[in-house]
């Protein structure tokens, strides 16, 4: 656990970005850590990548990862410098360090194992960014940070971040990113730059890996016996409802529950006349939640 220590300064500054390469990293780590039961929902990927990744790739590698130690302050996992980097760009300034050999193999890497998940995966965190970027901004950095979830834990001035190692790290005047990240559960990163600290931390909707690349938007196999819930709504629209535990987006709602965009968009319209569930518009994306009766009614149908 990494314990830090926060002054008023550094959480006015607290910000959150998207790191393609430290998806990667993260991922590789995942495929080191689990070798016989893979959690939910990476069986399928965790299969496919094991396909396309050369022996010879991966344990080179691992190699080199192992070598550096990443997850704690590695020059192989840079802080992001941009809210959204791509992993051309990540690669580039990994070249500008040095790292030429790593930055080759990681590209070799990311085109055989993420690169066909990457647009439901960045839809995903971009969903997640969306998410907490308007807690940030209508109740502040304290409340996003309280409500980040996965075992981390925000008690004023200290926040405790799950991570390999057990550290005590203090800021003062400095910067704070949360990297949002789909394969946290391989590796909790964790880096510094002078004044400047980032973490990742355990992304929503990671469910979009559970299918073959792209599956994101095609309907879901689950099927629940005996749900009042599904009796009175209907099965697509009751998903919907669930999805909604926190405030989603069209696209974000489709790549959680399975379904279409356009037929989550459907949903979303009835549900809403009917008063169950609230829209916000930001910028040029609405943003959907539970209305005081959904949350009512998944409390008594066993949402």
């Amino acid at each position: 656990m990494i314990r830090i220590q926060l002054d008023e300064l550094t959480l006015g500054r607290v910000r959150i970005a998207i790191s393609p390469l430290w998806e990667a990293v993260s991922s590789l780590a995942l495929t080191i850590r689990y070798r016989s039961e893979i959690p939910h929902p990476y069986a399928k990927w965790l299969a496919t990548a094991r396909r396309r990744v050369s022996p010879a790739l991966h344990r080179e590698l691992v190699g080199m990862v192992r070598v550096h130690q990443v997850g704690l302050s590695s020059s192989l996992t840079p802080i992001p410098d941009c809210p959204s980097s791509s992993i051309e760009d990540e690669l580039e300034v990994l070249r500008a360090s040095g790292h030429n050999r790593f930055a080759e193999l990681t590209g070799d890497y990311w085109s055989a194992a993420i690169a066909a998940y990457w647009p439901d995966m960045r839809g995903a965190l971009e969903e997640e960014i969306l998410v907490r970027g308007r807690t940030l901004v209508t109740g502040g950095a304290a409340m996003m940070l309280h409500e980040l979830g996965g075992r981390v834990r925000w008690e004023r001035p200290e926040l405790s971040v799950p991570h390999q190692a057990d550290l005590d790290w203090r800021m003062t005047d400095g910067r704070l990113i949360i990297v949002p990240v789909l394969f946290a559960r391989g590796m909790r990163i964790f880096s510094t730059l002078r004044d400047t600290v980032a973490f990742s931390y355990q992304a929503q909707n990671a469910a979009i890996l559970r299918g073959p690349a792209g599956a994101a938007g095609r309907p879901a196999d689950e099927v629940r016996q005996n749900d009042r819930l599904t009796i009175i709504l209907g099965r697509g629209r009751a998903a919907v409802l669930r999805g909604l535990h926190a405030p989603a987006t069209t696209m974000g709602l489709a790549g959680s529950t399975g379904l279409a965009p356009s037929t989550v968009s459907q949903h979303l319209a009835v549900l809403h006349s009917a008063g169950l569930v609230g829209r916000h518009r930001i910028g040029s994306r609405v943003l959907y939640e539970l209305a005081d009766s959904g949350v009512v009614l998944l409390a008594q149908l066993g949402g």
